[in-house]
């Protein structure tokens, strides 16, 4: 089964990605369905100084939607991973200490995986109670993704598969623009440096002796309808490029994982709300309070799913992720990952106007987001409009501008509690 769809045009964070390698299809990586989180959609500038003309205080005009919102579960996608063996190659924890298990689909050519290499040993170095598993997926483009994949089995049949797995690492630059010829005596170069057995080395590089353990482990790539390389699985579910290959990526996915009792709800939530009925959410954040008013006759299916998530306490502790001035701030993610959500998705009443700062609005997956000036008018008809500040704009002009993944970035600031009040 596919696991992968085109990303949607809509709310832009910058999704943080290395040069990861896909298998050369014409259709780009895609982040699972059940965690497309937002995509990438970068604001298009308006002039220097210029704000939004429509007074942030004044009556918005709600629009009713044509049909009601629909929300549908939707857990986190388990793939046929098969089982750890002992024909693997692992490090880290012991099975009965690791609470995660990474099984990494790689390709000793690939640039991304090659600069996830050291990444990856810093975030198990950290983190004790997780174990990595390597498999081989030798992409058809890379000339020298079979042998060098071969070599380090040659390696490991001698007991140092990890000792040339780093080395081939270290030194990618100096062999991944060698010829086919020119590579082997590299290689040969390396086992002599970790102290095999040379003879006994080249000797299962020329008659491909492990050839067909490489190729099986290709296509057991293929068959779990990976995008390309690195693929990791975290107990045997998909790591989502959305959130960025990188040790934050990693760790905020690791928390995902290990929280789903806290962060995700079997099922979406009953309609308990009134459409002509009066609710305020306060904001308790950082920098101060926000009073918003909710609109339930503007986006019913939605404003129940605040709501909901708010009595819940799951917005509890978010971080604002994203904060670009005269565009939006965005927040409501518990699991600081930038692609939380609470096991389940919510679309329609996406006829929202978003033409003043302190409009809110929200995404399907439970995330929220704050207007701050003109720049969001490029969101209409693209998200349910939920609600308008009342009080607070000066607390959002205060927030810390920031985009993820700038490691110049400030501290983010953060979104403490929400209470609802119903009137």
């Amino acid at each position: 089964m596919r696991m992968f769809r085109r990303l949607l045009p809509v709310i832009g964070i910058v999704a943080i990605l290395l040069a990861a390698c896909g298998q050369g299809t014409s259709e780009p990586p895609t982040p699972t369905a059940t965690m497309t989180a937002v995509a990438t959609a970068v604001p298009t500038p308006t002039e220097e100084g210029e704000q939004a003309t429509t007074d942030p205080s004044a009556p918005v005009e709600i629009t009713t939607p044509e049909a009601p919102g629909v929300c549908r579960a939707a857990p986190l996608p388990i793939l046929p991973v098969p089982p750890v063996t002992d024909s693997d190659w692992i490090k880290g924890a012991s099975p009965d200490a690791a609470t995660i298990t990474i099984v990494e689909y790689s390709d000793f050519q690939c640039p991304g995986c090659a600069g996830m290499y050291p990444v990856l040993q810093e975030f198990l170095d950290e983190n004790p109670d997780v174990r990595l598993v390597y498999r081989h997926f030798p992409l058809d483009f890379h000339q020298h993704a079979l042998i060098t994949a071969q070599a380090a089995e040659a390696a490991g049949a001698q007991g140092k598969f990890w000792e040339m797995h780093n080395i081939i690492f270290d030194h990618y630059s100096e062999w991944v623009s060698l010829s086919e010829e020119e590579i082997r005596p590299v290689l040969s170069s390396y086992a002599e440096q970790i102290g095999l057995d040379v003879a006994k080395f080249d000797a299962a590089l020329d008659e491909g002796t492990y050839l067909e353990k490489v190729q099986a482990q290709y296509n057991e790539s293929v068959e779990l309808g990976l995008p390309g390389t690195p693929s990791f699985l975290f107990n045997d579910v998909l790591f989502p490029s959305d959130i960025g290959l990188s040790k934050r990526g990693l760790e905020a996915f690791k928390n995902i994982i290990e929280n789903q009792d806290e962060f995700f709800f079997e099922e979406p939530p009953e309609m308990t709300i009134s459409e002509d009925g009066s609710y305020e959410a306060v904001l308790e954040t950082s920098k101060g309070e926000i009073q918003v008013e909710l609109f339930p006759a503007s986006a019913p299916t939605h404003v129940n799913n605040f709501v909901f998530l708010a009595q819940q306490k799951w917005y509890d502790g978010s971080d604002f992720f994203f904060v670009r001035d005269n565009f939006v701030a965005v927040t409501g993610d518990p699991t600081n990952s930038t692609v939380g959500y609470p096991g389940y998705y919510c679309k329609g009443e996406e006829q929202g106007v978003f033409d003043r700062p302190g409009l809110v609005g929200m995404l399907s997956n439970g995330q929220f987001f704050i207007t701050l000036g003109s720049d969001a008018e490029q969101l209409n008809g693209k998200f349910a409009l939920i609600g308008q500040v009342r009080e607070g704009l000066d607390v959002l002009d205060a927030l810390n501008r920031l985009t993820v993944g700038d490691p110049s970035a400030p501290p983010a600031d953060v979104l403490q509690t929400v209470e609802i009040v119903t009137n």
